[in-house]
């Protein structure tokens, strides 16, 4: 249905029906408070309704625990629009349908954004208002915030294999602001922990002790899982179960590259031209708690470390220079501001192996175990994609045992030795996949924009966790059927 479709959906479509009354709802709701908001954006949006202009909005993504939309006047003006997001009690993507899902998300998420958009006012939006909202006793929250000056999704460019050199320092200097402010709750936020925890104990911790003990391992992930033993394995998954009760600072906790948002290129033809101002926006601030200091800066390479073996697999060793540019100094930059922030060396080298370690559980579980954000990887047969999973995750097996096994690399070791280690495990994997490419005795096929660009498609969170709980379904059952 497009924004401006007010056609009711027939008896017949539970669904469209659903979104239509959600979107009433919401602009009904946003039009009222427009009228005795305190926020410049808003009162200039109510002066143009009074002026005859209409407000619509147009769903972005979502559906399963919430929706997001733009927001907007129906008078060319691009300045009139905000962003919103409708939060729901329930969550499609949890198999168990009965489980509530605390709408407190969503007031801290309002929380802390006016907390961070205050000190980082450039790549964080500022929160404009939260509301309540029932309908036929279903509870619902309404967050709205300003629009972001930036608003395509970061994988684009790793996909694209061109990256704006720029956002490295930005992206550490704001998950750097964050990590750094000192008085914060130490229970903030923590009923999120839990659909969390549940993919920790229901799907890594088995799906691993599994493999440890195969007898025919299907991949070479399932093989490095039997070569480190049902011990080594168990130590290292309840390590990092360990690890991620810590409260070691504010973390924004889903900090991947899709839940960032830069400055659209000016032509999807042009690959390395970029916008004029870099502009960066952090988003999605949903699952923000007290937790690990690593976990924001690993979850923010995971995807771009995924991206430089895809492109290997495809021969375009030229697409991760640019990948390899911004890695590398998004590193520098994160570590240094953890240094000037009083850090002392072997706080930052334990930083750094922290942060290796989160990045290795997102590549682990994210895309082997669960196989989500696979789809969106600049590979196109299944067999460079089933190359790719299976890269992903011995690396990423390999990370985590780098982070949390001392035997594996000393408890010792300062940052040259753990940035040297780490520089190694991944040219090995992205070496290997140039000599695959090698070996299918191919063209070279030349670089495309993103897929996701191009269909104007933004991926979402909830989307993600969709398809993990699918993803631990098919799982369970497949457990099952051996039994």
């Amino acid at each position: 249905m497009g924004a401006n479709d007010d056609t009711v959906p027939s008896d017949g479509d539970e669904f469209a029906q659903d979104k239509h009354v959600k979107k009433t709802l919401l602009i009904d709701t946003i039009t009222k408070e427009c009228a005795s908001s305190p926020h410049n954006i808003l009162q200039k949006i109510h002066e143009a309704i009074g002026a005859g202009g209409k407000l619509e909005a147009t769903v972005l993504s979502g559906g399963y625990t919430n929706y997001s939309y733009k927001v907007y006047v129906d008078n060319d003006d691009p300045e009139l629009q905000v962003f919103a997001k409708l939060s729901f009690e329930y969550a499609l993507w949890n198999p168990d349908k009965s489980a509530h899902y605390d709408l407190k998300r969503t007031e801290n998420e309002y929380e802390i954004m006016k907390t961070i958009s205050s000190k980082s006012p450039g790549s964080v939006v500022e929160p404009l208002a939260l509301l309540d909202l029932k309908h036929e006793d279903q509870n619902m929250k309404l967050l709205v915030t300003a629009w972001s000056k930036a608003d395509e999704q970061f994988c684009n460019q790793f996909i694209d294999g061109s990256v704006d050199p720029r956002i490295a320092q930005k992206l550490a200097d704001t998950l750097a602001t964050l990590h750094t402010i000192n008085d914060f709750d130490p229970s903030f936020n923590e009923t999120v922990k839990p659909c969390m925890e549940n993919l920790f104990s229901g799907t890594m911790l088995p799906v691993s002790q599994a493999a440890s003990k195969s007898e025919n391992p299907k991949d070479r992930t399932e093989g490095y899982c039997k070569e480190l033993g049902e011990e080594k394995i168990l130590k290292i998954v309840n390590a990092s179960i360990e690890d991620y009760h810590k409260r070691d600072c504010l973390i924004h906790s889903d900090s991947h590259a899709f839940n960032t948002l830069v400055e659209a290129k000016p032509s999807i033809d042009l690959l390395e031209e970029f916008g004029p101002n870099g502009n960066i926006t952090l988003c999605d601030w949903e699952m923000a708690m007290a937790g690990p200091k690593g976990r924001d800066a690993g979850l923010a390479l995971s995807f771009p470390i995924g991206c430089l073996i895809a492109h290997a697999l495809n021969g375009q060793t030229e697409a991760n220079e640019s990948i390899e540019v911004f890695i590398n100094g998004f590193i520098d930059a994160y570590l240094a501001r953890m240094a000037e922030a009083g850090k002392s060396s072997e706080e930052v080298a334990a930083i750094l192996r922290n942060v290796i370690g989160w990045s290795g559980w997102f590549q682990y579980l994210a895309f082997y175990i669960l196989d989500v954000q696979m789809e969106s990887f600049p590979v196109e047969t299944e067999e460079k994609i089933g190359r790719l999973r299976d890269a992903n995750g011995i690396l990423g097996l390999k990370f985590l045992q780098l982070s949390y096994d001392t035997d594996y690399l000393s408890a010792s070791a300062g940052i040259d030795d753990i940035r040297k280690k780490f520089d190694s495990l991944i040219d090995e994997e992205v070496t290997r996949g140039q000599d695959l490419f090698a070996s299918f005795r191919r063209k070279k096929q030349p670089r495309k924009s993103s897929m996701l660009r191009a269909s104007n498609r933004r991926l979402s969170d909830t989307e993600m966790l969709f398809l993990a709980a699918e993803s631990v379904r098919r799982l369970s059952i497949a457990e099952d059927a051996k039994a």
